[in-house]
């Protein structure tokens, strides 16, 4: 798919319309004089076709024209696209009617109106010029982003201005400008067909694969981890084992199964009889501690009970040596013994008369007390032998607790006494600990293992396709491509150069990627076109260059617009405010003979890639020769302008 130009349409603010038809397939003229408008058809048409920024000059266009189309002819169809020119201080215009369909007529002014935007636009255009999915992914290293082909990347091949025909440095349009030269190096590729239609699916499959082999070796990584290499976690866990004394002493295996098989028979193994041991220890010094808790909480029980009847007994005592003194004093009181006619009134030592307040109790109420007291100690003294045989029972009971705290706490010195061996066994049952519990998580995570020989044979797949892949993706494959294409350009530059009789047309031509230039490469070095010489010379290798381009993109169906716009090509030979018609009867001289050559050469390729490729020029040349009056599609002179003169009389 492509395109080429049927017609270039201006819409006046008066509502009125200008086409400037062109012949698909053809060589189409444009002569006239100077400031007729020639120069400033490139900028419309770029306009038309999605430029981001509108170029055209200002003055009349702009003061008369509201809106600029193109009608294009599609491989299939037509297309009609206009935009409105952009108002003061704006860069462009929004505003896009767009229309497609197998014939399309240009629309009148009033039908024109928004229909789409400059990014749609594009797109559509793109997909019009045959441009599909692709991608330029930059050199490692290289910090720019991908790039992808559209239409405006095709258009560089596609315009010659004025200022860039005649250029020594510059073969490209727009390649003065800024990123334009990279863009052109990134699409070239493409556009050459090196980096052919299916390159980013084949990218996106690589890129799949890839993807795919990490995810396989990050699998493999896994299971490797876990198998080890060398001496692998296996070997380094039996050895452990073995160590420990967890296994006898031999040789480890080499083989990674037999290893697991022996840590699975490791893990499963009883306890070894040290483990028994420091576990029984463990036990009898823990029930030794429970029982100096009873024995020490029953030895105070009885000590208090003890103490308790320790109390009552000495008080016992108390009383009866205090019950004896006061009986011993009674006993004096026997004495005297009651007689009749006995007066108590009268004191019986000195006979004296004793007061109410000091008569003495009665002999008899004395003897009562010492009777009663009497009785009291004979209790306390049948009782004191029972108190004995508590005190003396609860004694023997708390002996008893000693010696029994006596016999717990030589058990507890006994174990105490062993303490560093258990110590050691306790350490040395720790480190067993430590192994087995290394070994179970170790074979906890075999269970997600698999056989991995299915796995490497599909990664070794992976990696021949990948291989087969990055063999036709590869830099160095698409360079080869290239090469290939330039030296295929360079055999119609060099001949058609030499029709065109430019100097160093002798030696080979070639297109200089890197550089964006045209090189001949003579005995004494290659010759860059800025140092060639001459403005007829720049012209000619302008023309031969974008020529060879086209020609392959047509013999190689690329997806690139099927026609190049060249202004004023003649200005080399002849001044631009010179009027060949005046001229015209003027011996003709060799420049106007190698102008002459010029416009045969385009309607000799015109003719070649028939009816695939057209050419469009702007001159101010008119030669006076059939087929050269044959290819002229309008005359700008004697009052005749691109804007027609009218329109300024609004």
């Amino acid at each position: 798919m492509s395109f080429q130009i049927l017609d270039i349409v201006l819409y006046g603010f008066n509502r009125e319309k200008r086409v400037l038809g062109l012949k698909p397939g053809c060589l189409n003229i444009i002569t006239g004089a100077s400031k007729t408008g020639k120069t400033a058809l490139i900028e419309i048409m770029d306009y038309c076709l999605g430029s981001s920024k509108c170029g055209i000059p200002e003055g009349v266009i702009c003061q008369n024209v509201e809106w600029v189309g193109l009608r294009l002819h599609l491989t299939e169809g037509q297309a009609f696209t206009a935009r409105r020119l952009p108002t003061a201080g704006q860069p462009a215009s929004s505003d896009v009617f767009y229309a497609v369909g197998k014939e399309v007529t240009v629309p009148e002014y009033a039908a024109l109106a928004q229909t789409t935007n400059p990014k749609a636009l594009e797109g559509l255009l793109t997909a019009h010029a045959g441009i599909s999915e692709n991608v330029h992914e930059p050199p490692p290293g290289q910090t720019r982003s991908p790039l992808t082909a559209n239409i405006r990347h095709a258009l560089f091949y596609c315009f010659q201005q004025q200022s860039e025909v005649i250029s020594n440095r510059h073969l490209f349009h727009k390649q003065s400008e800024q990123f334009i030269p990279q863009a052109i190096k990134d699409t070239m590729p493409y556009f050459l067909g090196a980096v052919d239609d299916e390159h980013v699916a084949k990218m996106d499959e690589l890129r799949r694969l890839r993807r795919e082999l990490r995810g396989l070796e990050r699998k493999l990584a896994e299971y490797e981890g876990v198998r080890g290499r060398g001496i692998s976690r296996a070997q380094g866990l039996v050895s452990e084992a073995v160590d420990i004394g967890l296994r006898p002493s031999g040789t480890v295996s080499e083989e990674w199964e037999e290893c697991v098989a022996l840590l699975k028979d490791i893990h499963s193994e009883p306890l070894p009889e040290e483990e028994e041991e420091i576990t029984a220890e463990g036990e009898e010094y823990e029930r030794l501690q429970r029982e100096r808790q009873q024995l020490t909480q029953e030895f105070h029980r009885i000590k208090e009970q003890l103490q308790a009847a320790q109390a009552l007994s000495s008080d016992r005592e108390g009383y009866s040596r205090e019950a004896e003194a006061q009986l011993a004093r009674l006993r004096s009181m026997e004495l005297f013994e009651e007689k009749e006619g006995v007066d108590h009134g009268i004191c019986p030592l000195c006979q004296s008369q004793l007061d109410e307040n000091q008569i003495p109790p009665f002999i008899s109420d004395l003897r009562e007390s010492v009777n009663e007291m009497r009785a009291q100690m004979r209790s306390v003294e049948e009782r004191s032998p029972q108190m004995q045989s508590v005190v003396r029972t609860l004694e023997g009971r708390l002996e008893e607790a000693r010696r029994k705290l006596r016999g717990n706490r030589e058990g507890l010195e006994a174990l105490q006494a062993s303490d560093r061996r258990l110590q050691a066994l306790r350490d040395r049952a720790a480190r067993r600990a430590h192994v087995l519990g290394r070994i179970g998580l170790y074979l906890e995570s075999l269970p997600a293992l698999e056989d991995t020989s299915d796995l490497k044979r599909e990664m070794e797949e992976l990696r021949g396709q990948i291989r087969q892949l990055d063999e036709e993706l590869s830099d160095d494959a698409v360079r080869d491509r290239i090469e290939s294409c330039l030296s295929i350009l360079s055999r119609d530059m060099s001949g058609w150069a030499r029709e065109l009789r430019l100097e160093h047309s002798e030696h080979p031509l070639r297109l200089d990627l890197k550089r964006l230039t045209v090189v001949a490469d003579s005995d004494e070095g290659p010759i860059p076109m800025e140092r060639m010489g001459s403005g007829e010379n720049w012209v000619g290798y302008h023309l031969v260059s974008h020529f060879a381009l086209h020609k392959w993109f047509v013999g190689r169906n690329r997806p690139v617009p099927r026609f190049v716009f060249i202004d004023q090509p003649s200005q080399a030979y002849f001044p631009e405010d010179q009027d060949w018609e005046q001229a015209g009867e003027r011996e003709r001289g060799e420049d106007r003979e190698a102008v002459g050559r010029m416009y045969q050469l385009a309607l000799e390729v015109v003719k070649q890639l028939s009816p695939a490729f057209q050419v469009i020029i702007t001159d101010h040349a008119n030669i006076d020769e059939p087929w050269f009056q044959e290819c002229i599609v309008e005359r700008w002179r004697e009052g005749g302008k691109l804007v027609p003169p009218e329109w300024a009389k609004r």
